[in-house]
């Protein structure tokens, strides 16, 4: 299935539109005709929202026809002002206020085709849903799961309930469509779902070069390249056919650069494409965006786009407009910035360390080294500073430090005395988020005190073995900089793990969490894949979407199980921890709430389980807090 890009507003026990996870709940009743609650998810719910959004009481921009937290909020809301018993539970009696007409259940279709049906009927049905693309197995007459599969796909296309089972509406949509297709005949040269080889490559790839293909070009015509052709055609005002016809393949080779370059005005949450890439890709080059490009304008994007508009004097709307777009370029056509950061050398961090002590959060002589002592003293002008913290000294940061006459204080922090060196005897914050990473990565094991004693000290002296750095005990730049990549996270020091020292994350919202791992629903499963493009394995896809919340885990599950804090039952937003091909902590996912969890599984890709399940059940280790 292809996964939408754009969010959905899930959080609570199920969710994703289009994605049936729960049994249907009565689909075949009609609006008005059953309860309608929280964990539902069909078409009934999403009329439902329909009708709420027109009457101003669901505010999500997309009906979803997931019955979650919002739709409960909404309808909560609506009882209240209509004088009904508040229970946030869709009743018969709320959904005749909010309009709707009883119908009999009797009006259902009882001689719908499904599973166990069998004869010339089940052979129609498979035969057309094959001619559309959506059946691809022999055309056996018998209604067993993968027609059923089929049947959904139809259904869900089209907006029909989707129930698996091939009722009066389904089978005249069929017939609809059929009769729509088979009177354009296709060309010899159209290329259509099926096909395989070069042709289909070369689509591929100048889809993906527009930004509606984000998959690997396999030169396999299937579901994903059918909808990516699609939302082409729409985009080119073409008909929305899913074949790429002569008039498809003439507009994808068209030069549209002026196009594209109109194309980037209103740029905000939910775009998608060529557009964002170069969005994100110059917000980067200006040090304002540390996540990866990936063509999707999310919440570290939007943040990214406000941080520069409230620097340069713009309008302050995360959305990347016209003059957004044309201030980024220019300044970035004007000059080349050199960026300092850890690992950095030389007279450039001599003068940065020097106006960061003027400044007052450099509390040592100025070494030329950009160690974690600047790093943090960056991190705390950037904080006084309300620029965008990345501990890197970007283009903003040195013109706030020239402009900069009011001195921030920061007192110093025991153990600096060092510089950017820390070794034993060292103590404060530094040398606690130094414990933080070793302990990520199982080679130290003391208390988290900020001592550099010497269980600390052989800690580090092995982590330099095993990197081939010089082994003395000493953390400088390049063992820093190391253990920065080692571990993929910044430990305690920055509060991203909040729940380990008493704080909490203040930009971290469990409704974006969720929304943003429904987002990869459907995504394939690579071992060692960390990106929606190259594909997921269970904790590069956990390391992924915390990182949109602005916070960082270590890499495996093992180590994430180290520095997570530990719950005594899930709260949605959660990471459940499984044991599976060894013992410990090897697999896990995000808790959504009713014993559901979203995770990046090897054998179906980023979907959704149930940690009751037969094989789940056994496996789970417990529940822990990252946020």
């Amino acid at each position: 299935m292809q996964p939408s890009l754009v969010k959905k507003a899930i959080t609570g026990s199920a969710f994703v539109a289009g994605m049936m996870f729960v049994q249907p709940d009565g689909a075949e009743a009609a609006f008005g005709d059953q309860e309608l609650k929280k964990g539902m998810n069909n078409q009934d719910v999403k009329v439902l929202q329909d009708v709420l959004k027109a009457k101003g009481y669901f505010t999500y921009h997309t009906s979803t026809g997931y019955y979650g937290p919002i739709t409960e909020d909404a309808v909560g809301k609506f009882q209240q002002a209509v004088g009904l018993n508040v229970t946030g539970v869709a009743t018969t009696d709320t959904l005749k206020a909010l309009g709707a007409k009883t119908v009999s259940k009797s009006s259902a279709q009882s001689s719908s085709l499904q599973v166990g049906s069998r004869g010339q009927q089940v052979t129609n049905l498979q035969s057309a849903l094959k001619d559309k693309g959506y059946y691809s197995y022999n055309v056996d007459g018998i209604y067993g799961q993968i027609t059923k599969k089929a049947v959904q796909d139809f259904q869900r296309e089209k907006g029909l309930s989707v129930t698996g089972k091939a009722d009066t509406a389904t089978m005249n949509a069929l017939a609809s469509s059929s009769a729509h297709s088979s009177s354009k005949p296709s060309s010899s040269s159209d290329i259509t779902i099926g096909m395989r080889g070069s042709a289909v490559t070369d689509l591929q790839s100048k889809l993906k070069s527009k930004g509606h293909y984000n998959y690997k070009v396999d030169g396999i015509f299937g579901k994903i390249t059918q909808k990516a052709v699609q939302n082409f055609q729409k985009s080119a005002g073409l008909s929305q056919t899913g074949v790429a016809d002569s008039k498809t393949l003439a507009a994808l080779s068209k030069n549209e650069t002026v196009k594209q370059e109109a194309s980037v005005t209103g740029l905000t949450i939910g775009s998608r494409g060529s557009s964002v890439t170069s969005l994100q890709q110059l917000l980067k080059d200006r040090g304002y965006y540390n996540d990866s490009i990936d063509g999707i304008f999310g919440n570290n994007t939007q943040k990214a786009v406000k941080e520069f508009q409230s620097i340069v004097g713009l309008s302050v709307t995360g959305v990347a407009d016209d003059k957004t777009i044309d201030s980024l370029k220019s300044r970035s056509n004007q000059q080349t910035v050199t960026v300092l950061k850890v690992g950095s050398k030389g007279n450039a961090v001599t003068d940065l360390q020097n106006k960061l002590k003027k400044a007052g959060t450099f509390h040592v002589e100025a070494t030329g080294y950009f160690g974690p002592v600047t790093e943090k003293a960056v991190k705390d002008f950037q904080k006084a500073k309300k620029l965008q913290v990345t501990g890197t000294a970007t283009k903003e940061t040195m013109d706030a430090l020239d402009g900069s006459t009011d001195k921030v204080v920061t007192p110093p922090s025991t153990g600096e005395d060092q510089g950017d060196l820390l070794k034993k005897g060292s103590t404060g914050s530094l040398v606690k988020e130094l414990q933080s990473k070793l302990k990520a990565i199982g080679l130290y094991s003391g208390p988290l005190d900020g001592d550099f004693g010497n269980g600390t000290d052989a800690a580090v002296r092995s982590f330099q073995s095993r990197n081939k750095l010089s082994v003395d005990g000493v953390v400088g730049p390049s063992t820093w900089e190391k253990l920065k990549q080692s571990t993929g996270y910044e430990g305690t020091g920055n509060s991203n793990t909040g729940s380990n020292n008493g704080s909490s994350n203040a930009s971290f919202s469990v409704m974006d969490l969720i929304a943003d791992a429904s987002v990869y629903i459907g995504v394939p499963y690579v071992w060692g894949g960390n990106t929606p493009t190259q594909g997921f394995d269970c904790s590069g896809f956990l390391v992924h979407v915390f990182k949109k919340q602005g916070i960082s885990l270590p890499r495996t599950m093992a180590q994430m199980w180290n520095v997570t804090t530990a719950v005594s039952s899930p709260s949605v937003g959660d990471i459940v921890y499984f044991t599976t091909y060894k013992p410990g902590a090897s697999h896990g996912g995000i808790y959504i709430g009713n014993n559901k969890f979203i995770h990046a599984g090897s054998s179906t890709g980023v979907t959704i389980s149930d940690m009751n399940s037969s094989y789940w059940g056994p496996r789970y280790l417990g529940a822990k807090r990252a946020h």
